[in-house]
């Protein structure tokens, strides 16, 4: 009986152990995982960063381009803002002040 009893000790001891060991593993190899998964996401935000910077800076130019074109732009805008401006202020005030007065029919007296 005795002999029964440590043989069931032992065996439960080895499934306690094996469960340790299971539960180390998984612990390991979550922690083995979650590095990879760091160096990989470092990675692909380095190619990415590293794309974005092609594509928009290039060492500055393009930046710089689409800013010099913006200027250039806004210096038209103001230019032709500076020379219509008397020409459309001449037309809204000449369409303000041309004021065509009509006498109102008279109505018809019915009977």
């Amino acid at each position: 009986m005795n002999q029964l009893k440590e043989a069931e000790r032992k065996a439960s001891q080895l499934v306690q152990d094996a469960r340790k060991s299971r539960v180390e593993r998984m612990k390991e190899a979550k922690t083995e995982a979650e590095q990879i998964i760091a160096s990989y996401r470092a990675e692909m935000e380095a190619k990415y960063q590293a794309s974005l910077y092609a594509q928009t800076n290039s060492s500055g130019a393009a930046g710089s381009e689409l800013e010099a074109t913006t200027e250039a732009e806004i210096r038209k805008m103001i230019s032709d803002f500076t020379v219509n401006k008397e020409k459309v202020e001449k037309i809204l005030t000449d369409f303000v002040c041309d004021v065509k007065i009509k006498p109102r029919e008279a109505r018809p007296v019915v009977a």
